[in-house]
């Protein structure tokens, strides 16, 4: 069953966390300085290796996608890409609002209940939450090519009033891209392409994590 909810929440990578934004308020950022800030240590999400002949099957293919995903991972050993971004976000809290990095290890934890998230912090007084929804790589309609997707929710969290202060989704995809990969393109060399693209992804939504929920002005801002 979590196989299943975990593919469908892949497959259609907001479908499992609401993709509402709103930035923290000016007051409540200018309040970060000097506060202690944690941040979460989650399950990975999973990778969907959506080709066209696991997905003729149905659920049985969707699960294949999955596990394909999976061993993929495994065997091209691709990189969790949520501490980066946790990492990334807590960077630029530090120099823009003078937040103190929590010393104590990442809080491990797999809900989305705010008031949950509260207690696990304790010790800390914000909690900067960091899930990602999924990634994938798909075929596109009857061509060769492949597009490369991935998900990403952001929560700040108040720990003291156990109250939700900021969130934000971030969905990057390459289907526009002009020129979309093959297949074998994005596996070669130990899915070097595919690690580099998932990678801009990544940074892209801390870009846009930086910009429309932490309201700090950035470079990337514009584009986002």
């Amino acid at each position: 069953m979590r196989t299943l909810i975990g593919l469908l929440c892949v497959v259609f990578l907001a479908g499992c966390v609401s993709t509402k934004t709103a930035q923290i308020e000016n007051g409540r950022a200018a309040a970060l300085r000097g506060k202690t800030v944690a941040v979460t240590e989650r399950p990975r999400a999973a990778f969907a290796a959506i080709s066209r002949g696991k997905a003729m099957f149905g659920m049985i293919g969707g699960i294949a996608m999955i596990e394909g995903g999976r061993e993929l991972v495994q065997e091209d050993d691709i990189q969790d890409p949520t501490p980066v971004l946790s990492r990334a976000l807590i960077l630029a809290a530090q120099t823009q609002y003078g937040i103190v990095p929590a010393s104590a290890a990442p809080v491990q934890i797999d809900t989305t209940d705010v008031l949950k998230l509260a207690d696990a912090a304790s010790g800390a007084d914000v909690l900067f939450d960091v899930q990602q929804t999924g990634s994938q790589f798909r075929y596109i309609g009857f061509s060769s090519r492949y597009v490369v997707e991935s998900g990403y929710k952001f929560r700040v969290v108040d720990v003291h009033s156990r109250a939700l202060i900021a969130e934000g989704f971030c969905f990057k995809s390459t289907k526009d891209d002009p020129t979309p990969t093959t297949h074998d393109e994005l596996l070669a060399n130990k899915a070097a392409l595919l690690k580099q693209t998932l990678d801009v992804q990544r940074d892209q939504c801390a870009s846009q994590f930086e910009a429309q929920v932490l309201n700090i002005p950035g470079p990337q801002a514009a584009r986002n």
